[in-house]
Order: C-alpha cells, then structure tokens, then sequence
C-alpha cells in the first residue's frame, strides 16, 4: 500500500505548479524519507523534530491488532498542502482587490468583508404613477383588517426585503447572495443593498444584515413568506446566527395582489403587476431567472457590469414593494371612489371576512354596477345575495336570486335552489318551490358536469314537495 501511495503522491508533486482545484495557489513539493533522491533535503528519521512536520500512520490492513506500519508518511509543514501561509495571503488579497466594491462600501469587520450600497429616493421621486412624496403623508391607520398583520401598520416599523440567490428552487445549496432592504426615512426610501461577492463573505453579511433587521418590527416581501424569509432562514441556521421570528409580523403583498386583481391579471408576478397596475415598463431589466447564472459568471470572470445589473433588478424590486404597498392603501382608504369592478370585488370579500357587512355590501353593489365581465357582475351578486341572507332574510336576498336566475341564456343552478328554499320553507308555496326544482332538474341534465349526488338532492327535493302538495289538496 505504501509504495503504491508514494507514486501517487509523487506524481502528484511532480505535476504543474499550479493546483487545478485552486487556480492561482502555488503547491509546494511533498518530500519523503524513504525516497533515495531525496535523502539530501530531508533529515534521518531519528533526527526528526517532530514540530515540524506532520507524521500521518497507516493502520496495516493484515493486522489484528490494529499496530501501526512502521513506515510512517512525513510531510513537513512549511510545504503542506496549498504553499506557505505568505503565498495563501497574498492570493487572498489579490481576490479581494479583483472583487470590487460595486459602487458601495466595502464593509470590514472581524469575520471578513463584504460590500453594502445605499441609495435614496427623495419625496420628490415617482415610480409609475406613485410619487413617493405620498410616503411621509400616508394613513395607514385602520389596515390591520387587509394586512392581516396583528397590528396597524406603521410606515417608520417596515423593512422591505427582496433577495436575488444562487437557485430558484430553494434547498440546502441554495444562497442569497444578494439581500436588499428598504426602509423609510425623514426624507424618503432608503435602499441598502448586502453583497456577498464569494461565498466566504456570507457570514459577515449575514451578520450585518441581522443587525439591521432588528430595528424592525414588520417585513414586508412579495412571495417572501414562500421563498425569500425561509431561504435566509435556513441560511442563518447553517451558519448559527440567532433567527429573527415574524409572527403575525409578515406582510407578503403577493397574496394581497392576489386578492385584488386574481380576476384581472393572468400572472401576477411583480413585474406584471408593475406593467398594469402601477403604468410601470422597466428598461434594460433583466429576468429573474437568469440571475443566478449570471452571478457564477460574475464569480469566474469578475465581471462587475453583471453584478451591477443585478443589483440593478434587485433595487427596482423594493422601490417596486414600496410602492404597490401605497397603491394597495390608497385603494382600501376609498374602494367605491378609487377600485375598478375586480378590485372592489376583492375588497368586499376582505370586509366581509372582517364582518364589515356594509361596507362589504357597498363594495358588491359597485362592483355590479361597474362591471364590464359577466362574470364579475355574477360573482357579485352571488356573493351579495348570500350575504344578504346570512346577515339580514332570506326574502331581502329573492331579488339577487331571480336577477341571477332570468337572465337570457342563464345555466346557474344555485340560484334556483335558493329559491326553491324560500318558497318551501319561508313562504310555504310549494308549487312555486317546485317550478324552481323542475328548471334546475333541467339545467343539470342539460350539463354533463354536474355531479350525480346534485341531481339526486333535486329528485328527492321534487318527490317531497310533490307528497306535501297533495297533502295541502
């Protein structure tokens, strides 16, 4: 085994000067006792000084007692493994000064560097149609209700947060190599951007960023509960840094998105929504998916004008937040004055579930008044009708149900159950009851979708409003 280890060894040394696992670290030669060439520059074995080199045993594999071989491997320190601790230093010094600092500040601290960039967006700034001058003036107050956050919100206690990483698909391999924040100020938006230019400078940016997060009481992110705060969660659990908890404290704005405009957009990425909602067209973007190639080539080449066109995305992505965020406000402040047909649609449902029945009831009838889709203008007053019953009479509620049921080429069943419903139980006017309950038969044969158990519940529902009949004859 020894001699077969030394060849390898061996050619291992005698090979180029250059590791290729480490391109720019010199290898030092690796010398051995046994080795006839080399007795001149290394010492007999009974001189060793055992500080200076490292003696590393093989265990004999014929052997039961686990002895030691008496030929011992010795590698001396000063030529172990990638060169000398003067050469390793200046390579890293190199590496630095070819990473850059982006147009930021490179930030040293005990544990290494990495590089942070603010930039500032004044009152006077706008993006799409939002000034930002809206931001020191904004009411925030009664928006516990469609934040669905354990408090009202709070301009000076929010932080932005967008991360640009290695993968799209998370996991354990996965980095945010890029963390930007937004927060606001006396005088505006800051956005402060952390750099992880190689992987070594992900703990002290890491640490940085904690800091800074702290100061905090609610995040706010665009799908950031499903990708962005885990991903960095798992992050500072691989390089054990106390967690930040955000109970009740997160706000995603893309579920809120969804609320509002799930009838409208057919996408609603950020991007999308910048394009339709906030009249936004972004130049010389990049897309997200690109970037995580983008940053290996960044890591081979040291190229910084791809760096900067990510930082670049990840910048416009915050003010981007910033700026849905007071969109989003705005139209819950005044919905039947400032919200098209599918946005009052989405608010109603949200006062609704906060048993604000009026102003549920308001947003429903605006919203069917409004509405240039049927089937907006359906969904309405579907939803309008059931509210109506549940929280008023189911006679208050006939009107939506009749609407629902006569118009020309209706196929909806649910409202002539209901008012199958009310003529039975309510009115005790069975033949009307019935007429309903004949039409949905109808209707149902008519669709192949509808499910047997449906059909079912009409057959029996005619076989008991005909026996009462004859009962009442």
């Amino acid at each position: 085994m020894i001699p077969n280890l030394k060849s390898k060894l061996k050619t291992m040394s005698s090979s180029s000067p250059l590791d290729k696992r480490n391109p720019g670290i010199q290898s030092d030669t690796i010398q051995y006792p046994d080795n006839p060439s080399m007795d001149n520059d290394f010492p007999d074995k009974e001189s060793l000084d055992c500080s200076e080199y490292l003696v590393v045993n093989r265990k004999s594999a014929d052997s039961d007692s686990g002895t030691d071989l008496k030929d011992s491997l010795c590698i001396k320190k000063s030529n172990f493994s990638m060169g000398n601790r003067e050469n390793r230093d200046r390579t890293l010094v190199n590496d630095s000064d070819t990473r850059g600092n982006l147009d930021g500040e490179v930030i040293e601290s005990p544990h290494g560097s990495f590089v942070r960039k603010r930039t500032f967006y004044g009152g006077s700034t706008a993006y799409g149609s939002i000034a930002f001058s809206e931001l020191l003036a904004a009411d925030f107050s009664d928006s516990k209700f469609w934040s669905r956050l354990n408090r009202d919100i709070c301009l000076r206690d929010l932080v932005f947060l967008d991360t640009e990483t290695t993968g799209l698909s998370g996991g354990t391999g996965t980095y945010a190599f890029l963390v930007g924040l937004g927060y606001i100020t006396d005088e505006g938006l800051v956005v402060e951007q952390y750099l992880m230019r190689d992987f070594d400078e992900e703990y002290p940016m890491l640490q940085s960023l904690l800091d800074t997060l702290k100061r905090f009481k609610i995040l706010v992110s665009f799908n950031g509960k499903s990708f962005d705060w885990p991903l960095l969660e798992s992050r500072l659990v691989y390089s054990r840094l106390r967690n930040i908890i955000w109970e009740d404290a997160h706000l995603d704005l893309l579920h809120v998105a969804r609320r509002l405009w799930g009838y409208r957009l057919s996408s609603c990425s950020l991007i999308s929504i910048e394009e339709e909602i906030l009249g936004l067209q972004r130049s010389d973007d990049i897309p997200g998916h690109m970037i995580p190639k983008m940053y290996f080539d960044y890591l081979e080449t040291r190229n910084t004008d791809v760096m900067q066109l990510i930082m670049q995305h990840n910048e416009w992505d915050i003010v981007s937040m910033a700026a849905l965020l007071l969109y989003i406000n705005r139209l819950y402040k005044d919905p039947e004055g400032k919200a098209d047909a599918c946005e009052l649609l989405g608010i109603a449902k949200e006062l609704e579930r906060n048993y604000r029945i009026q102003e549920a009831a308001n947003c429903y009838r605006r919203c069917i008044q409004t509405a240039h889709k049927h089937s907006l203008s359906v969904e309405a007053k579907k939803r309008l009708a059931y509210l109506t019953k549940r929280h008023h009479s189911p006679g208050e509620a006939m009107h939506l149900w009749a609407d629902l049921s006569s118009e020309g080429d209706s196929c909806l069943i649910f409202p002539l159950i209901e008012m199958a419903k009310y003529y039975e139980h309510g009115k005790k006017e069975f033949h009307l009851a019935l007429q309903c309950t004949e039409r949905a038969i109808h209707l149902a044969g008519m669709r192949s979708t509808s499910s047997s158990r449906l059909k079912e519940e009409l057959l029996v529902r005619r076989r008991r409003l005909i026996n009462k009949m004859k009962r009442s004859m």
